[in-house]
């Protein structure tokens, strides 16, 4: 099995449990109480957090903190799995929705008027 260093992996897997989470650098920083640089430099390799910024990354992936050195990993196998899933049944449901909200038959449409420029809101009741 090939040697792959241990940046390598952090920032790969990081990047990629990230992306399935559906989380971007600014959200995971936010969650993790960093900077956005902060999560952008680990994930180029050019910085190497702490270990409580590892756990707290990983707290914050709902992942444990081995799953970001895992050379393979079973975790991240099945969150692919079910983030595809995730995204096909809500492409789904938006087709599903948009064909059924197309059917509905459409009321015309009748812009908001104040009362003065509703007709007949001038005259005046003479009886």
């Amino acid at each position: 099995m090939p040697y792959t260093d241990v940046r390598v992996l952090l920032a790969r897997n990081m990047k990629r449990y990230r992306k399935i989470c559906g989380i971007s650098q600014m959200a995971l920083a936010e969650r993790v109480g960093c900077s956005p640089t902060s999560i952008a430099n680990i994930e180029t390799l050019k910085r190497f957090p702490s270990a409580g910024k590892i756990n707290m990354i990983a707290r914050s992936l709902g992942i444990p903190p081995s799953e970001l050195f895992a050379e393979e990993t079973p975790t991240l196998d099945r969150m692919s799995s079910a983030s595809e899933v995730r995204e096909k049944l809500e492409h789904g449901f938006r087709q599903l929705l948009d064909g059924t909200l197309g059917d509905l038959p459409k009321e015309p449409d009748q812009p908001d008027q104040p009362e003065s420029d509703q007709p007949g809101a001038d005259q005046k009741d003479t009886s």
